[in-house]
């Protein structure tokens, strides 16, 4: 169950992840992203290539997104009613629904907006 808990945990972070890569990306703004890649580094460069052609790096962002968060509650799903009983998925529902929307919605986009260009500059290389 341990083990369970860890993965759970895991894809939380990973939903945290990509909402975050999204948010900071996508909010640099190509004016931003043009100077930053003539004030050098590789990071900077890519960032302005993704705004040349952001759709796949967006396409990639928004499945990525979405398999983790289906995993994580399908996990959380088997869990609850390996352990408690069919009557407490809905509840397993209402936690998992809160602690993607807070740790893998809204605190990384809050974050990464506030960072765009840092988060971008770290989420950006292969």
């Amino acid at each position: 169950m341990t083990a369970q808990f860890v993965v759970l945990g895991l894809l939380i972070v990973l939903s945290g992840l990509f909402s975050s890569s999204e948010t900071a990306l996508f909010s640099i703004s190509k004016t931003k992203a043009r100077h930053l890649a003539k004030s050098g580094g590789r990071a900077s460069q890519m960032i302005f290539r993704m705004k040349e052609e952001p759709h796949r790096l967006l396409s990639t962002i928004l499945i990525g997104n979405n398999l983790v968060n289906i995993g994580a509650s399908s996990l959380a799903t088997a869990v609850t009613m390996q352990y408690f009983s069919n009557n407490a998925v809905g509840i397993a529902t209402g936690i998992m629904t809160f602690l993607i929307l807070v740790f893998g919605e809204i605190f990384p986009k809050t974050l990464a907006a506030q960072h765009n260009v840092a988060i971008g500059r770290v989420v950006i290389m292969p």
